[in-house]
Order: structure tokens, then sequence, then C-alpha cells
């Protein structure tokens, strides 16, 4: 049987290719990969959607909200009901990205990475015609991208009634399980629902003013889990090897 814990890293894995601004890197220098797919497929940069991740039996829904170089995330941590918020905003000349824990008023500021030595090629898009889902004829991409080491191959239908923007995204990736485990295999679907192209309101991106810093992102993880009821619900999901 797999490692919960290596499980649990791989979800992750899955979350982060799904979610824009959880895809982020924190380093303003660095390729973000989201942004990539911005700027090589035309999207809006403008909006507001929500978001159902179909990964592992589970559904998890998530609400992003984009403003030019502002971006917003919410969601909540399977297994732990932990809320997160993940804050991507402009400060001093650069972008800086903040997770933000609203049940705790904590935030954390995440650190900046160095991504020198690290090649970060351009996606490549194919296009694949149309399919037709829910009713319309959506344009129909494979993109794949390579960040850090880790390839994701995305097969994604965009609407022309959405202003050409992404409906559904089906992810595959391969999830490190360890040293000399062989990857593991992660695909999600992703659903992409009510789009609104108003600009939002600018208070959804400051950093809250009664909030204090955290010292870590895991010791606020790590605050009241239980870890055993979450290994539990693990294992339940984890297929047993032959």
């Amino acid at each position: 049987m797999k490692s919960p814990l290596r499980l649990f890293a791989a979800l992750f894995l899955a979350l982060a290719c799904a979610a824009p601004a959880f895809a982020q890197e924190s380093d303003s220098k660095a390729s973000q990969p989201w942004m990539k797919l911005e700027k090589e497929l035309g999207l809006q940069t403008t909006y507001s959607v929500d978001m159902v991740m179909q990964a592992m039996g589970m559904n998890m829904t998530s609400r992003t909200v984009r403003d030019g170089g502002k971006t917003r995330t919410e969601m909540s941590m399977p297994f732990m009901n932990l809320k997160m918020v993940a804050l991507e905003i402009p400060q001093g000349g650069q972008s800086v990205s903040y997770t933000l824990f609203p049940d705790k008023k904590k935030y954390v500021r995440n650190e900046e990475t160095d991504n020198d030595g690290i090649s970060s090629a351009m996606p490549k898009i194919e296009e694949l015609g149309t399919e037709t889902y829910e009713g319309e004829a959506c344009i129909k991409r494979r993109v794949t991208l390579t960040e850090q080491g880790i390839s994701t191959d995305m097969i994604m239908l965009f609407s022309p009634k959405q202003k050409n923007m992404p409906v559904k995204m089906t992810v595959t990736a391969n999830a490190s399980m360890g040293e000399g485990q062989p990857s593991m295999p992660i695909q999600s679907v992703v659903l992409f629902k009510n789009y609104d192209f108003s600009t939002p309101n600018a208070a959804q991106f400051a950093l809250p003013a009664d909030y204090v810093q955290a010292a870590s992102l895991q010791a606020v993880m790590m605050e009241g889990l239980d870890l055993g009821a979450m290994m539990q619900q693990m294992q339940q999901m984890m297929p047993t090897e032959e």
C-alpha cells in the first residue's frame, strides 16, 4: 500500500495544476505557468470564476478572482476542512504571494524562490478542432507545459460564449512518490462555472489588517489537525495492491 503522506502530496500537486493562483510561483521574476497560458492563449485577465475539480473520487471547489496582476483564489483543503486564500498582489514593484487562513485570522508571506538555472520551456499548444460541451461547440486544444521538471498535459475546452475562456480542463501530471519509486499519474478534471467579467472589488486583494503573520505555512496547517482521522480518510481512498 502506498504511503498516505505521498498520496496527499500527489493530491496537492493535482490542486496546483488546476488552480491558477496556486500554480503561480512566488518569485515575480520567474516564469509563472498560468501567466504563460494567459498570454499564449489570449485569455482574459479580469474576471471571477468558480471551479470544481474532480480528482481521486472527490469534488473540490474553489473560486478565483483576477484583475490584471492581482489574483485571489479561495478554497478548502481536503481532509482538513481548512479554509485557505491564495493572494498574489503587486507590492514595491514586484508580485508578492500570501496564503491566508480566514478562520484563524493568520497569514503567511510565501518565500520567493530562486529559479536560476531551472529550465522553463514555453507551453506547447496543439489545436484539436472543436468539441461539443453543454450544447456549445467549444474550441479544443492540448496544452503541454513543463515547469521545474514536472510535465503536465492539459486538454482544454474554450467557450466562445465566455470570451474564449476555458470551461473544462482535463489535467494529467506525474507526481513523484519518492526516491527510487515510480511516478504516480494524477488525473483531474476541472470545470469552470459562473464567469463574471466585471472589474472585481479592490478590497478582495487587500491583506486584512486584523490578521497576524504566522511563522510558517506548515505551522498553521498543523494547528488542531487530527492526523489520525486524516490518515484514515486517505487510506480509505487508496486502492490496495495485489
